[in-house]
């Protein structure tokens, strides 16, 4: 209680409202797992439609119409799907977030090191989840790729894992890499998600224009990218999950 009366009382409310904050580290599904499941209804449907109805028309009109100079230069976008240097990046980041958050070091890049082993996880995991979901529908699906209807008119599905070369366009996963990038880096910098977005939209794009994929090759990588990244994203970035700040042989043990 004040003694003082010419002292304001503190609010309470205010410290009530601080303590039911998220945590800058915490995030929240913009949707319910129902409307996740619809949403990845509807992508399905629209990727089929697309496969039975759009894609191959496309491409033709692609192969008719997209100039020498603009196929190279899609092709140099095309570079920006390849996901090794994410990898390899995000890999460095999660080391160091480690190591500087076990030895209590100082962050000069003024994040938490915590934050830094959280985000770059996140990005890891995004990539290794959802390139393994693409991997397994590349081998089983066994789509040919453009350029085998355009050399050789064929359309359609191979054997599956047969591994047949160019039976292996469905998803792309240049476009799964490079969405996999944007929807991470929108989590951790909502400010800048749509210049990512952007991006990975060019990168999609240069697939087509390259004749590298068919649309729903792309519909669907992307669509796997950004239910595999918010699925994951409270998982890692969640206070209450201590797992990401140990080390990868202690992720299975109890705190």
């Amino acid at each position: 209680m004040n003694s003082n009366p010419l002292t304001p009382p503190v609010a309470a409310p205010a410290s009530d409202a601080v303590s039911s904050a998220p945590a800058p580290d915490e995030f929240r599904n913009p949707y319910s797992a129902t409307v996740w499941v619809l949403l990845g209804c509807a992508l399905a449907l629209a990727a089929a439609a697309s496969a039975l109805w759009v894609d191959l028309p496309l491409a033709i009109w692609i192969q008719q119409s997209v100039s020498a100079g603009v196929d190279q230069s899609f092709e140099w976008v095309g570079e920006l799907g390849e996901s090794g240097p994410y990898i390899g990046v995000a890999l460095a980041f999660y080391v160091i977030g480690l190591v500087g958050l076990s030895r209590g070091w100082r962050n000069p890049m003024r994040m938490s090191y915590a934050a830094m082993a959280r985000g770059s996880l996140l990005m890891l995991s995004t990539m290794a989840v959802g390139g393994l979901v693409v991997l397994v529908l590349k081998r089983s699906v066994a789509r040919a790729r453009p350029e085998l209807f355009f050399e050789q008119g064929i359309y359609g599905l191979g054997e599956s894992f047969s591994r047949v070369q160019h039976f292996n366009s469905f998803p792309s996963s240049h476009t799964y890499a490079a969405f996999a990038v944007a929807v991470v880096l929108g989590i951790l910098a909502p400010r800048g998600r749509w210049v990512f977005l952007l991006l990975a939209v060019l990168v999609a794009a240069s697939r087509l224009v390259n004749l590298d994929h068919y649309l729903s090759d792309v519909m669907t990588a992307a669509g796997i990218a950004v239910l595999v990244g918010h699925v994951l994203a409270p998982r890692v970035l969640g206070r209450k999950y201590q797992w990401p700040l140990r080390a990868p042989w202690r992720w299975l043990k109890k705190a």
